[in-house]
């Protein structure tokens, strides 16, 4: 959708330009996926240069420091440490936390981790998660018990607090438009990373995308085929439009309707119920509020319409509808 928006907006010269862009915002997200991975490493690193220096002054009961260790000695984040695919992908990005962004990891540390007393952030997250395994049915082994609760600490404290951590969202935000558009995703590709964690892998970060893999051909895919027949599609949609010059239509909002219309048409495995659901889902987060419910009506009148000219060929079990 990004690149074929610049497309439309007249920041791609040429059909070969656009797919150039695709690619490179592929790029840009997967560099945002390790840079947060590094920086959970280093935040990590951070707690325990804190965690020690707490330790050795004695000043705070050690109960109160139960959270900062918990991160500071993270088995999960060993894991990371060790990954194999993180080891490969992150130099060629050529970003430290620790040496560019000292005072970005800290500022971060502050709001999480207390070292006065235990009313931290970490130490509530480790509470809760204290009071959800008491609660658990089956207990596992001690070494998967252990590697299960950090990495469960781990998951959460960086789902609630630190992924999308205003400090941290602003940081990346401004060092590129593309990661101002992708950051949720990235968090959500990092969260997922974590959660899928295992201790038997040595593995588990993504290696990032490859021109081979199914949603990047099905990316591509989709560009090439709405960068053929946009200006067909966009007079499906225009002819559509009840009591609504096509001038008035936005930007992005042209850009979702063409891209649905292709997906309708050339891609006879996806439902159209997934199509809507995706589109609408678009339109809620990148158009203005009412936009979403307009692009759903005009969707459903122009699914109608490409159903009754047969224009909309689903195969399948269960794809039909």
């Amino acid at each position: 959708m990004q690149a074929y928006y610049g497309y439309v907006q007249g920041g791609a010269e040429s059909a070969v330009v656009c797919q150039k862009n695709l690619l490179a915002g592929l790029d840009q997200t997967a560099a945002l996926y390790y840079l947060q991975i590094a920086f959970l490493i280093s935040l990590s690193e951070y707690a325990e240069e804190k965690y020690q220096g707490a330790m050795e002054r004695k000043r705070v009961p050690e109960k109160a420091l139960e959270g900062l260790r918990l991160m500071a000695r993270n088995i999960a984040i060993d894991h990371l440490k060790k990954d194999t695919n993180y080891l490969l992908n992150i130099d060629s990005y050529k970003f430290n936390w620790k040496d560019r962004q000292a005072d970005l990891v800290s500022a971060v540390f502050a709001e999480l981790f207390s070292l006065q007393d235990g009313n931290s952030v970490a130490n509530t997250v480790l509470e809760n998660l204290k009071a959800e395994k008491a609660e658990a049915v089956s207990p596992a082994s001690p070494e998967e018990t252990a590697f299960e609760f950090h990495r469960a600490f781990l998951r959460k404290l960086y789902k609630r607090k630190i992924g999308l951590n205003p400090i941290l969202r602003s940081y990346c935000e401004e060092r590129s438009l593309f990661w101002e558009s992708d950051y949720e995703s990235a968090v959500f590709w990092v969260f997922s990373t974590i959660s899928q964690m295992s201790p038997e892998r040595n593995n588990n970060v993504d290696p990032g995308w490859s021109p081979n893999d199914e949603a990047v051909v099905f990316g591509k895919t989709l560009l090439e085929k709405t960068l053929l027949h946009q200006d067909e599609y966009n007079q499906y949609i225009y002819s559509r439009l009840q009591n609504w010059k096509p001038e008035r239509l936005g930007v992005t909002e042209r850009v979702l309707l063409c891209m649905a219309v292709s997906e309708l048409v050339n891609f006879p495995s996806i439902p159209v119920k997934v199509t809507l659901n995706e589109y609408i889902e678009l339109g809620k987060r990148f158009c203005l509020p009412e936009s979403a419910s307009f692009i759903n009506g005009v969707l459903n009148k122009i699914v109608v319409d490409l159903q009754s000219e047969k224009k909309i060929l689903k195969s399948g079990r269960g794809l039909i509808g």
